[in-house]
């Protein structure tokens, strides 16, 4: 008797921790676990490609990429973009082509749509050490890419309609769309709440099963009655 209570109540803790999973799955977000170049690595040799991996597959909303976006600054504390098309996606791996200025340390951006589909971003650095004779690129003061990282227009600077005064001082450069701040529908104080009180009815529950079992007369305990 009392062990078939202890099972019910094991089973309404089990079905307590099951009830958690869905909720700790939705505040997971894709993470980096690599990349091609490394975080501080030094590149001796002619770079096409950036490549980003993450432990999730990679949410492509559009079908073209252009929900996420990478980006390729530098050298130093320059801001001149060396990323030559938007990004692109295949799985968990977030891509773009590149062509690369002189030496110095660039900063590869990240934005992208992560499984659970909330937005993560952030960024590294690499070294840059090019072969000799290596082709040296200009880069460009704006991405090629929009601040949805679909192909932005093929002019870099917009016309001022007649009468019409720009803000832009003469000689500055456009502004160039940065990825936001990751957001997180989730929140963490919630779920941690919900799971808290899961636990503690689970607890009771198991609390009052006991009880009720010492409560209940036992037949066998009681003694034979003779006529």
């Amino acid at each position: 008797m009392r062990t078939g209570l202890l099972a019910g109540a094991a089973g309404i803790a089990a079905a307590a921790a099951l009830a958690l999973l869905p909720a700790a799955a939705a505040d997971a977000h894709d993470y980096l676990v690599g990349s091609d170049p490394a975080a501080n690595a030094t590149v001796s040799t002619a770079l096409e490609t950036v490549t980003l991996t993450f432990n999730d597959r990679v949410l492509d909303l559009s079908g073209t990429g252009s929900t996420n976006l990478l980006t390729v600054t530098g050298p130093g504390s320059e801001a001149t973009h060396f990323e030559t098309g938007c990004a692109t996606v295949a799985d968990t791996k977030v891509s773009a082509p590149v062509a690369l200025g002189g030496a110095g340390d660039y900063t590869v951006t990240y934005q992208i749509v992560s499984a659970d589909g909330h937005t993560v971003s952030s960024s590294y650095t690499f070294g840059y050490q090019p072969p000799a004779g290596a082709a040296t690129a200009k880069g460009s003061a704006t991405s090629p890419c929009g601040a949805d990282g679909s192909a932005a227009p093929a002019t870099t600077a917009a016309t001022a309609a007649p009468g019409a005064s720009s803000s832009t001082p003469p000689g500055a450069a456009a502004s160039t769309p940065q990825p936001t701040a990751a957001s997180n529908g989730t929140d963490l104080g919630l779920v941690i709440g919900i799971a808290i009180a899961i636990v503690v009815l689970a607890v009771i529950g198991v609390a009052i099963v006991l009880l009720t079992a010492r409560r209940k007369p036992q037949a066998a305990d009681a003694p034979d009655q003779d006529d």
